[in-house]
């Protein structure tokens, strides 16, 4: 399984680009399996995306908590996705998630952090693109 990961400070648009990927995944054909919520903010979400590009493509935006990611990259690899986008919040320690995400191909992208809401919307579609041009 490879790992397309988006690292950045809380609250800076980690969980809203990661579903922007999604949306735009699902508008090109991927079949979502069972997207729920996670966690207390009704952003954060996990699924499964199939039939896109012949892939299996697991989502995990909760990137605050280290336990979660670390215990979600099990579960995706274990369900043989091809690929999982994830969301992983910088600042403090995340010990067992990185660990985790050492033992499989990763790319690391580094969120846009911008200070003007006006632009905070434009900096999320060009990190999306980003992602996208991975898949």
């Amino acid at each position: 399984m490879r790992i397309i990961v988006l690292e950045g400070p809380s609250n800076k648009g980690k969980t809203t680009t990661i579903g922007l990927v999604y949306e735009i995944i699902l508008h090109h054909g991927g079949n979502p399996t069972d997207k729920q919520q996670l966690g207390n903010d009704p952003k954060d979400f996990k699924d499964i995306v199939t039939n896109y590009m012949n892939k299996k493509i697991g989502f995990f935006s909760m990137g605050d908590y280290s336990n979660e990611l670390a215990n979600a990259i099990k579960y995706y690899d274990e369900e043989n996705c091809d690929l999982l986008i994830c969301a992983l919040s910088i600042g403090e320690p995340k010990i067992r998630a990185n660990n985790r995400l050492d033992n499989f191909k990763t790319t690391r992208i580094n969120k846009t952090v911008v200070t003007e809401v006006a632009t905070e919307c434009r900096a999320n579609i060009m990190d999306s693109l980003i992602i996208l041009g991975l898949v």
